[in-house]
């Protein structure tokens, strides 16, 4: 199914052109949305000549709809791949600076509204079968990443496990855009060094934010997705992912989605981070991009890259596979990437998926917001019926409550008191009984414990023990003996140019873009509402 999301997608494309520089994607880990085919599957909708209008601006636009749910356009023939996209497309022609909106209130079918047929699947849906609508919706092909996943987290039905693991391809093997490409084939990422290149950025991200990611996706069959937040550190060119933020909000949950987004807004302000990316899963198959994620993450890089060379901010996306049962260990695979423009302008290519190293830091305690914000995950999801049976074996005799330990392991503080109740603590949460102990007693064991060691922590703070300062003193004298220079040091400036000059540049350096503090859309109703903003 080619189209995307159209409940809440203003992200305009063509079959036969680079989307908009605009797009704002949104991730959805549920699955469930709905496009011109399902209307049309549903008998809601019916193909045919000029029964599509859109009038703006005095002029008026006519379209038909086509058997496969694309748009035709009758006046240049182009087909386009959802409403929001011919919408777009007819609105950009009479004004150059028409951001994009959402095509179904725009649009209409024999004289009336799109949304109406919307509304009228959604009646529809409610009195189906559930069966009857998991075998004639939901493809088993659009389960692996298509983007209709990433635009909104809602109610959810069971979904049947994939059967086949696609292979990847190389970014070589990939042709210029047409409209029969499948969005969904993943792409190996390309070394830098196959383009002898270096990283143009190192990236650190801390345990802590991998742990509450790696446990998010764990926890239902269906795809979630979370902001990064963290710094940009100009002189050393390195990214630090500080905290991760799972995104919880169900379809038409529009006060939810609001109270959220202002949430993870505060909390950046507060902390004094910025965006620096977004993850979402790949719950059954290898942790690889496809080519709608290679989009994706690329509106997102244009999306936060601030307006000059100079205030450019660096945005990473992240996979993480829970559940690849094609891999022989238990942990989950982390992919970091990041996308690399075409310099040549071809609009027509698509961007190179670029493999970024990271490193981890390890932190010296949990922090009550961790925890909070694991237990938040565990109960938004706990009820729907996606949810992981943890008791149920997942491979051999290994149960999901297994694996989930050993993946999750070698993320916890090092601390021997702490790893025990916080394990404790997560096994009761998702798996009751699992502990030998109530989940608020685990709790409040936890909490004692993260106090008792920020108190020590602070004592100690400013403690500075004699030989490190006799260390430092020593350091400084050999400095100051061998007359180092700033020569001496090593310059970062060629390893940077790529993402300084070119790279900023050809993240179409002339348009108006957002700075870092906005948030990049992952809610199901930001075509309603303004983007976040920085205060």
């Amino acid at each position: 199914m080619a189209n995307t999301c159209e409940i809440i997608d203003d992200s305009p494309s063509t079959s036969d052109g680079r989307s908009s520089s605009k797009r704002r994607a949104r991730p959805n880990s549920c699955s469930r949305t709905v496009t011109l085919q399902m209307l049309l599957d549903t008998n809601i909708l019916q193909p045919g000549c000029s029964v599509l209008s859109l009038e703006y601006m005095g002029q008026r636009f006519m379209g038909d709809l086509l058997p496969d749910g694309k748009i035709r356009s009758v006046e240049t023939s182009i087909e386009f791949a959802s409403p929001s996209a011919w919408a777009f497309n007819c609105k950009s022609i009479i004004n150059k600076i028409k951001k994009a909106g959402c095509g179904w209130s725009s649009i209409r079918y024999k004289g009336k509204k799109l949304d109406a047929f919307k509304h009228a699947y959604f009646r529809k849906r409610e009195s189906s079968n559930v069966e009857f609508l998991k075998h004639n919706i939901i493809q088993v092909e659009n389960l692996e990443s298509d983007l209709v996943k990433y635009k909104i987290q809602n109610e959810v039905l069971s979904l049947p496990p994939l059967i086949d693991v696609k292979k990847p391809i190389q970014f070589s093997e990939i042709l210029s855009r047409s409209s029969n490409q499948n969005l969904n084939t993943l792409v190996e990422c390309t070394n830098w060094s196959y383009i002898n290149k270096v990283q143009p950025f190192h990236v650190n991200i801390s345990e802590n934010a991998i742990l509450l990611l790696d446990f998010h996706c764990h926890l239902t069959s269906s795809e979630v997705v979370g902001y990064l937040a963290g710094n940009w550190d100009f002189s050393t060119q390195t990214l630090t992912v500080k905290n991760a933020y799972p995104f919880r909000s169900r379809l038409q949950d529009t006060e939810l989605t609001s109270l959220i987004e202002e949430e993870i807004r505060n909390t950046f302000t507060e902390k004094n981070l910025v965006l620096v990316g977004w993850y979402h899963s790949h719950p059954e198959t290898i942790a690889t991009p496809t080519l709608r994620d290679i989009e994706t993450q690329l509106d997102y890089e244009v999306q936060i890259k601030g307006p000059t060379v100079e205030s450019y901010i660096p945005c990473v996306g992240i996979i993480c596979s829970p559940y690849n049962k094609g891999k022989s260990s238990f942990d989950s695979t982390i992919k970091c990437y990041w996308v690399l423009p075409s310099f040549e302008n071809a609009i027509h290519d698509y961007g190179r998926p670029m493999n970024m190293h990271f490193s981890t830091k390890s932190e010296k305690l949990l922090t009550v917001d961790i925890v909070t914000a694991l237990k938040k995950c565990v109960d938004f999801n706990k009820y729907d019926p996606d949810f992981i049976n943890f008791k149920k074996n997942y491979k051999g005799t290994v149960t999901y409550l297994e694996k989930l330990k050993i993946s999750l392991m070698n993320k916890f503080p090092k601390d021997d008191v702490t790893h025990r109740l916080l394990w404790n603590f997560l096994s009761e949460i998702v798996c009751a009984g699992s502990s030998g102990n109530i989940a608020k007693n685990n709790f409040q064991n936890l909490l004692a414990s993260i106090s008792s060691r920020q108190l020590s922590l602070s004592t100690s703070f400013f403690q500075i023990p004699n030989s490190v300062s006799e260390n430092f003193e020593s350091y400084i004298k050999s400095c100051n003996t061998k007359n180092v220079t700033s020569e001496d040091i090593l310059d970062t400036s060629d390893v940077s140019k790529i993402t300084s000059e070119s790279m900023a540049s050809s993240l179409f350096n002339n348009l108006d873009f957002s700075k870092a503090m906005f948030l990049i859309g992952l809610s199901p109703t930001q075509y309603k509402t303004n983007s976040l903003k920085h205060v």
